[in-house]
């Protein structure tokens, strides 16, 4: 047979550590994502924060350039304004506004790096200014003034910032020497750097959001803060400072670290977002990947074992056709399908298939005259001994895979044509040695005891009596064989006719009614009689009383002495149902399906089983089912422990329906 277990525990063992393998290559994956997840994320925040601080740097440095070069063109324009004022009268301030004026305004306006401009005498007092408030105060005590008293030709000096006294504003000072023709101080030029100044550098330059910068004094004094507000000094930042050694200032830049590495954040999250899906994608596919390839291989070796099976199932196959007690032919109404066993080519006398499917195509009808239904063939061959073999071949035609195939199942008769003779030859005998003298036999007894029973001693009387019922039984016997040969051999003859129920019922009751008298038994008829006369039924009344005879003989036979045999028959509009209720011992379960067999094993113990031949019901069976009749019983049985012990056999015929309609037609 096909071995079916299942996967052998060597690839049970190779499947766990493959699937071990897989798992432990898709862990150690992970682990390294993560890792190097990790290592670009560090990666990015140093190049981040390097960058961050670069930037400030480059800032710083930018604009520490924008202000000295800023200063040095503002320096080279003053000190061409103070050539020009080096012969200037200064004692008359009236007289320097009327010559000088308009050139101080137009420097005013020219020079982007000043705002205003003061022109202070060598004693301190403001000689003229572009803010009048001014005229006339004394600034010789400021540091700016006299830090720049003390310098000579192209230098410059810038004070610490102060509050404007005319304005409010934050400024940072910025003083020239007035140089004179002798190269003496005569006064100082003054002016500021205010605000708006370092405002519009840092627009030139770029201010980036969220960049703070402040222009610082060396003493720590504040010269300018971008936006107006200052830092909170313990905000995290990132910082940045750059020199100015020409005027003694710093500027430091500085940038928020939570608004620089906001971005870093974002696009961190960003990038670790997508590739953990990318990655966890790969993973799934990786994972449907190898769940589809571990089915696949399955499926594959699931395949090979398919194969093997059908292999060794075809190799079965093939040795139960070739060997098995039948013969069987196949083919097609091509050719291309012919195959035969070795019981078909011993009885074609063939030694090949073709040759078996040819000679059996010679005998059997053609292909397209075969139907779907099973055709059963009575032919002659010959074997290799050129004997003649009487073969019974059934034809089938099928349908299969689109085609359709003769199958030929080949079977020797010869053997059961030789009992079948036997039989028939042993039935004739019966019927001429053994029924005639039977017959004679039995009606020589009778007459014998009709005539001298009463004269006869009582014990001679006795034999006579049991050799009379000796001869009945034998001729019982007899006609019994002899008519399952006639039903064997499809010989019965059956001639039916319209019988009313009541003429049916009347002549069983008188046929029978003495063998009940000699068993002290009563046969009642329990159908009303009105009723009976006006159903009919179609049978045969020779038959008829050959199975009332069997049903009451046996109910007579298990009836206690002294008891009654119920006979009737119930109509209905489409049915008669005749029955006989005997009230003897029932018959058990365990008999049931045995009931109609020939020559059953008996039914009852041997203290209630009643003598017979074995073959009444077999016999009763086959009359009722040969006149399109049904035959069933009812039973109740004292040996399964049931109460009101008996049994009812009923026998069904079709109501004739010409009868049916006459008894309808008054109504």
């Amino acid at each position: 047979m096909v071995s079916t277990e299942p996967t052998n525990k060597g690839e049970a063992e190779t499947s766990s550590r493959s699937q071990t393998l897989f798992w432990g290559l898709i862990t150690t994956v992970v682990v390294m994502y993560f890792v190097g997840l990790a290592f670009l994320t560090w990666s990015d925040y140093n190049r981040a924060t390097t960058r961050a601080e670069v930037e400030l740097e480059h800032f710083a440095e930018l604009y520490e350039q924008a202000v000295d070069a800023s200063l040095s063109v503002a320096n080279v324009r003053m000190w061409g304004l103070i050539d020009e004022l080096s012969t200037a009268l200064l004692n008359d301030p009236d007289q320097f506004e009327a010559q000088y004026g308009a050139l101080m305004n137009s420097a005013v306006e020219s020079i982007k790096q000043v705002d205003a401009l003061v022109l202070i005498g060598a004693d301190g007092v403001v000689l003229w200014a572009t803010a009048e408030p001014l005229l006339g105060q004394y600034l010789g005590d400021r540091a700016y003034f006299q830090a720049a008293s003390g310098l000579g030709v192209d230098e410059y000096t810038v004070g610490v910032p102060i509050v404007s006294r005319a304005t409010g504003r934050r400024l940072t000072p910025i003083a020239w020497p007035l140089i004179g023709i002798d190269g003496k101080v005569r006064g100082v030029l003054a002016s500021s750097l205010g605000e708006d100044y370092y405002s519009q550098l840092l627009a030139a330059d770029g201010l980036q959001q969220n960049m703070y910068v402040e222009v610082v004094t060396s003493n720590g004094e504040r010269a300018f803060t971008s936006g107006g507000e200052i830092r909170d000094p313990d905000t995290p930042v990132f910082r940045a400072r750059q020199e100015l050694p020409a005027l003694d200032l710093y500027i430091d830049v500085t940038r928020s670290k939570a608004a620089v590495m906001r971005g870093y954040w974002q696009r961190t999250l960003v990038f670790a977002g997508l590739a953990t899906v990318l990655f966890l994608t790969v993973i799934n596919a990786a994972i449907r990947a190898r769940r589809q390839s571990t089915k696949l291989a399955q499926a594959l070796r699931n395949s090979e074992r398919d194969r093997e099976r059908i292999r060794v199932a075809q190799s079965e196959f093939d040795a139960i056709f070739e060997n098995v007690g039948d013969g069987l032919i196949v083919y097609n109404d091509n050719n291309k399908l012919h195959r035969s066993n070795r019981k078909a080519r011993e009885l074609m006398g063939v030694s090949s298939d073709i040759q078996a499917v040819e000679q059996l195509r010679s005998i059997v009808p053609p292909f397209s005259q075969m139907d779907e239904d099973v055709a059963v063939h009575r032919i002659h061959v010959r074997n290799a001994e050129n004997e003649s073999v009487a073969v019974q071949c059934r034809v089938m035609k099928m349908h299969l895979h689109g085609d359709y195939i003769a199958y030929n199942v080949l079977q020797d008769i010869s053997a059961e044509e030789r009992l079948v003779a036997a039989r028939t030859a042993f039935v004739t005998s019966v019927n001429h040695e053994l029924r005639t003298p039977l017959t004679s036999l039995a009606g020589s007894l009778e007459i014998l005891h009709e005539r001298f029973g009463e004269d006869m001693p009582t014990n001679a009387s006795k034999l006579l009596s049991m050799a009379t019922r000796n001869a009945d039984r034998l001729l019982v016997l007899v006609n019994d064989i002899l008519t399952l040969q006639a039903i064997d051999q499809q010989q019965l003859s059956i001639q039916t006719e319209r019988v009313s129920v009541s003429d049916v019922l009347s002549e069983a009751i008188a046929a029978n009614t003495g063998y009940g008298v000699n068993r002290d038994v009563q046969l009642d008829i329990h159908t009303a009689p009105k009723a009976s006369e006006q159903a009919y039924v179609q049978v045969d009344t020779v038959r008829m009383q050959q199975i009332f005879s069997n049903l009451i003989s046996n109910a007579v036979k298990y009836t206690p002495r002294g008891g009654t045999v119920k006979i009737g028959a119930e109509v209905d509009d489409d049915i008669v149902t005749f029955y006989v209720c005997d009230a003897g011992p029932g018959i058990p379960k365990s008999a049931h399906d045995r009931m109609f067999k020939r020559f059953a094993d008996p039914v009852h113990s041997r203290d209630n089983q009643a003598n017979g031949t074995g073959l009444g019901l077999a016999i009763t069976r086959e009359l009722v089912l040969r006149q399109d009749g049904e035959i069933s019983f009812k039973t109740r049985s004292e040996e399964d422990g049931d109460e009101n012990p008996g049994t009812t056999f009923s026998v069904r015929f079709a109501r004739d329906d010409v009868a049916a309609t006459k008894q309808g037609a008054p109504a």
